[in-house]
């Protein structure tokens, strides 16, 4: 088993300084998770493995998951327009599907366009606007992989609209998110809210989760198990049109590591970085989340914890 004295030296030797928040948990081979936190808030106070953090994008796979859920149970298609399901989109919305949004092939603008285009914070209602006044698609539906935050918020909409339930309550209930985790805009009360900066992410299925790194840990090791029997739908990878490949399931980014298969992602916010990896078959999985640190920082120490990991199985 890893300890916090031989963490804290790999978060050091992967570039992360001393005194950043930093949350990390992980998954054994027996199924065992364990928590370490660092570092200090802007308010003074120790992280503690309390304490949550923005998730970011890892929120996409619990976005991924739930639009499944109701895949699964027949109540979406994943091939129909989403018109049939959201009719205040635009013409647009008759031309894409639920799988589109899912693999980032639906045409729409890619990460960074939207939210350049929206001003202050970065909102259901804002996002909502943009989309209204999207007259034509950057790309033709299927023709292109193209990372767009939008599709989430829009698979999120369709979970919302097609269960009739609120987001946040739908995934903690059906999904059985662990304690610490979920999807919440209401961020004053939790430490990191300081450093997200002047402008806040507060839209949900691209983003909205906060969690503490062992409730996610958790949640990790449930999709190695496959508990709700969705991994052969979120797994699957997307292929365009013309027969291209895309190494993208739902909600998460399909690798392989040692000759097996391996599903990331990470996700970024000024002020948030997040990382998580999981093997399902040496049933290990490692999350890490930070304000401070660069991307690359994170995603090292999380790549070495791994690999101690397997090394273990």
């Amino acid at each position: 088993m890893l300890g916090s004295t031989s963490l804290r030296d790999l978060a050091a030797a992967s570039g992360i300084a001393p005194g950043a928040p930093l949350a990390l948990a992980w998954v054994d081979a027996k199924g065992q998770v364990a928590e370490h936190a660092s570092g200090t808030w802007p308010n003074g106070h120790p992280v503690t493995p309390r304490d949550r953090f923005y998730a970011a994008s890892l929120a996409k796979q619990v976005t991924g998951a739930a639009a499944a859920l109701l895949v699964r149970d027949g109540q979406l298609d994943p091939d129909a327009p989403i018109a049939r399901y959201l009719d205040e989109l635009p013409a647009w919305g008759r031309e894409i599907t639920a799988r589109h949004l899912a693999h980032h092939a639906a045409g729409l603008p890619e990460v960074g366009i939207a939210e350049a285009a929206v001003q202050g914070n970065w909102t259901e209602d804002a996002v909502r606007a943009y989309l209204a006044g999207l007259e034509a698609l950057p790309h033709a539906p299927g023709t292109a992989y193209s990372y767009a935050n939008l599709g989430y918020i829009l698979l999120a909409r369709l979970v919302n609209t097609i269960s009739g339930r609120g987001f946040a309550e739908f995934v903690a209930d059906r999904l059985d998110l662990p304690d610490g985790m979920g999807f919440t805009n209401r961020i004053a009360e939790f430490p990191q809210s300081a450093s997200l900066g002047p402008r806040l992410p507060l839209t949900t299925g691209d983003g909205g989760l906060w969690t503490t790194a062992g409730a996610f840990a958790h949640w990790l090791a449930a999709q190695n198990a496959d508990r709700q029997r969705l991994a052969s739908l979120v797994t699957e990878p997307a292929q365009l049109i013309d027969g291209t490949p895309v190494p993208y399931g739902w909600g998460l980014g399909l690798r392989s590591f040692r000759d097996k298969p391996l599903f990331i992602h990470g996700g970024e916010w000024p002020g948030a970085v997040a990382k998580a990896v999981r093997c399902p078959s040496l049933g290990i999985a490692v999350v890490a989340l930070a304000s401070g640190p660069p991307i690359e920082a994170v995603s090292a120490l999380v790549d070495t914890v791994l690999g101690q990991l397997a090394d273990a199985a």
